[in-house]
């Protein structure tokens, strides 16, 4: 996970208003914990505490509903581990009692997974394991009965995938890892099309290259722009690419200013994308941030966090502020190859001036938390808040 850098410092400590929808943080890491706990930003720029879940998840979703409720579903009590326990379960966000409650569990325990809201108010879930190997089933849950029911199936197994609802009303699934029983596998570079209407999946053009911990940003053209990843080697991108829905077909779209996988990106309402954070090929926590320009089609430097930061969760609050929030930096010194640590700290960047300024924390330090809008939000970044890697 990494992280580039630009020029200029962060604004510290406001908690000046921010705009935009109410974001719900739910359960993640903190340090060798698994949270139960929530937390919601306000649109006055701070972070409340709410009403915790009933189960401590981590590498779970959280969904916003057409009703402006929150649906939370699957991970597991720990991110790794040959005992940890992989959830079916599932829970609904009330905002307005700010509360937790259950409801009906998934046909199939999951962790890694998508969870994308479709036009007709249903949420497909998608990709993920069950602790020993790639799930293809997928399922659907419908807020008008509180139920699960069984989609179609994907071709191939995978988790850390992405998925993009497109502005046709259908979903692109792209990349992943795809663990076997013996924990093995392989990253993909395949892709597949979720048709709602009929219930199936097919497969659609190849990638130019096999990812995983990328991300997959729809750009107002209708075009899904695939940043960074992880390839099978281990070594991080710095290629990025562009899916076009009338061909069906990946098509190279140029090069980052840093390899990065485990970052984020978001859509500015421009049409550009912003991409920060991660980790690089040398295993080395990123702070640095570029923005792919969506006129010219570059990347072009801008300036960088206050510090490291990746597996962040990065919410588009306005057309020119994304807020990005908890996550994971790298430990200062560790006898380990690669540690890290939990964060708390927040950021709101601005496009118009292109920088970041730091905003109070969250009530608690939140790794591989699962995040929602609670009011129209969009969210950017295959990971701010779902999986926390494979095995």
């Amino acid at each position: 996970m990494v992280l580039a850098l630009a020029a200029g410092p962060a604004i510290g400590g406001s908690s000046a208003s921010s705009g935009g929808p109410s974001i719900l943080f739910a359960g993640g890491v903190t340090k060798k914990s698994t949270l139960a706990s929530a937390e919601v930003f306000e649109p006055s720029g701070s972070f409340v505490a709410t009403g915790a879940m009933h189960t401590a998840r981590v590498g779970h979703t959280a969904t916003e509903l057409q009703n402006g409720r929150a649906l939370v579903a699957g991970g597991a009590d720990e991110m790794f581990g040959a005992g940890r326990k992989i959830f079916a379960s599932a829970e609904i966000y009330n905002p307005s009692k700010k509360r937790f409650s259950n409801t009906s569990a998934m046909l199939e325990a999951r962790t890694g997974h998508t969870a994308t809201l479709l036009a007709n108010g249903k949420v497909l879930i998608a990709c993920g394991d069950d602790g020993t190997s790639s799930l293809t089933d997928s399922e659907l849950y419908d807020p008008a009965t509180a139920t699960f029911t069984e989609t179609g199936a994907m071709s191939i197994g995978r988790d850390e995938c992405t998925a993009t609802l497109l502005a046709n009303g259908k979903v692109l699934i792209a990349g992943g890892f795809q663990l076997l029983p013996d924990f093995s596998g392989s990253v993909l570079d395949t892709a597949e099309i979720y048709d709602p209407e009929s219930g199936l999946f097919s497969l659609t053009g190849t990638m130019t290259s096999a990812r995983e911990f990328h991300t997959a940003t729809l750009l107002p053209d209708g075009r899904v722009l695939i940043t960074g990843g992880g390839d099978n080697n281990g070594n991080g991108a710095d290629t990025a690419e562009l899916y076009d829905p009338t061909t069906g077909q990946f098509s190279p779209a140029g090069k980052m200013t840093t390899s990065r996988f485990a970052h984020f990106a978001a859509a500015l309402g421009d049409g550009d994308v912003l991409v920060a954070g991660g980790i690089d090929n040398r295993g080395a926590s990123l702070k640095s941030a570029e923005v792919f320009v969506a006129s010219s089609g570059k990347f072009v430097k801008v300036a960088a966090m206050p510090r490291d930061r990746f597996m962040v969760g990065a919410s588009v609050l306005t057309s020119t502020k994304i807020l990005v929030a908890g996550g994971y930096t790298q430990c200062p010194s560790s006898t380990a190859s690669f540690c890290e640590k939990p964060v708390s700290t927040a950021l709101i960047f601005d496009h118009k001036s292109d920088t970041f300024r730091s905003i109070s924390s969250m009530t608690s330090p939140r790794g591989t938390f699962a995040s929602a809008s609670l009011g129209g939000g969009h969210f950017g970044g295959g990971h701010g808040g779902g999986s926390g890697g494979h095995q």
